[in-house]
């Protein structure tokens, strides 16, 4: 596995991880100026100021510059707070991994593993792209979900090297500026593997859901995002999670709750943050602000 098909690996488990899960709660308050806001929030703490920057994780290259107010925020900070690490695991570790976790062994295969009706729809999403289900016969569900939604992206046109995650850990390493990470390639790898035993058909069909939520309304939350439409953005909310509680909770909640505490607690510290968090963590009942707030931190959007 190559350096780019790493990143790829990782950016998209955080896709699988961060769909557009946005919540129904009202969007924070956002400054009272002409310009529209952009998908930043400011949170002030005892010893430092954070920026969290919600990511959409994958962009074109069209999508550059960012809007100066985000670059200039970037620029105040001395560390950077991102979701994963991209370059901590070794290509050979990762792929081994993901072969020994994902494959089905034993004549096993995916069509036996979930039931005709996810089948077919598998079947519809690959036809319309042009692949082969026979090709994902032996992966497991949630490797399934990964795969699929690689070359879903690569189809539409997104880069690894054109995501907010990939461009501010290459203008963090250029700049010497500390890199913090919340959690490891491996951890989102487990979490995907592991966290749904016995459900994984439910992460391959939320998936495949989203997918066509993507595809149909991509410019559409690329335009809400670059205006910092919190309203527009949610309306997209809930197209298939409000379905899977479960996967909802581990792969959201959970890890919301988790993010909250860190950054909490590097706001104790000195040293501006610059977060760059899937935008499906930020907001709503039990987002990653409302869990800031409740510690006593008011975020404000810029």
């Amino acid at each position: 596995m190559e350096r780019a098909q790493r990143r790829w690996f990782i950016m998209t488990c955080s896709l699988v991880l961060s769909l557009l899960c946005l919540g129904a709660a009202a969007p924070a308050p956002v400054p009272d100026n002409k310009a529209s806001p952009v998908f930043m929030w400011s949170v002030q703490g005892p010893k430092a100021k954070a920026f969290l920057l919600g990511s959409l994780h994958v962009f074109r290259k069209a999508s550059y510059p960012l809007d100066a107010r985000i670059e200039k925020a970037y620029r105040a900070c001395p560390r950077v707070v991102l979701e994963a690490d991209q370059g901590g695991a070794s290509a050979d570790e990762i792929k081994q991994k993901m072969l020994r976790m994902g494959i089905y062994q034993n004549g096993m295969t995916l069509q036996k593993a979930v039931t005709p009706t996810t089948v077919a729809k598998l079947k519809e999403h690959l036809d319309a792209d042009g692949l082969a289900l026979e090709r994902f016969s032996r992966f497991k569900p949630w490797l399934a979900s990964i795969a699929i939604a690689t070359e879903e992206y690569k189809r539409l046109g997104y880069k690894a090297e054109f995501s907010l995650d990939s461009h501010f850990t290459r203008e963090a390493l250029g700049d010497k500026k500390e890199l913090i990470f919340l959690e490891t390639a491996g951890q989102q790898l487990d979490l995907i593997a592991n966290a749904f035993s016995g459900r994984e058909e439910d992460l391959l069909r939320q998936t495949l859901e989203e997918l066509d939520v993507m595809e149909k309304s991509s410019d559409d939350i690329k335009q809400a995002w670059k205006t910092g439409d919190s309203a527009r953005i949610e309306s997209f909310a809930h197209r298939s999670l409000k379905d899977y509680p479960e996967i909802k909770k581990k792969l959201f909640i959970d890890r919301n709750k988790a993010w909250a505490v860190r950054i909490s607690m590097l706001l104790e510290q000195k040293g501006d943050l610059f977060i760059v968090l899937g935008a499906g963590h930020l907001l709503g009942k039990g987002g990653v602000l409302e869990l800031l707030k409740a510690k006593g931190f008011a975020a404000v959007q810029q």
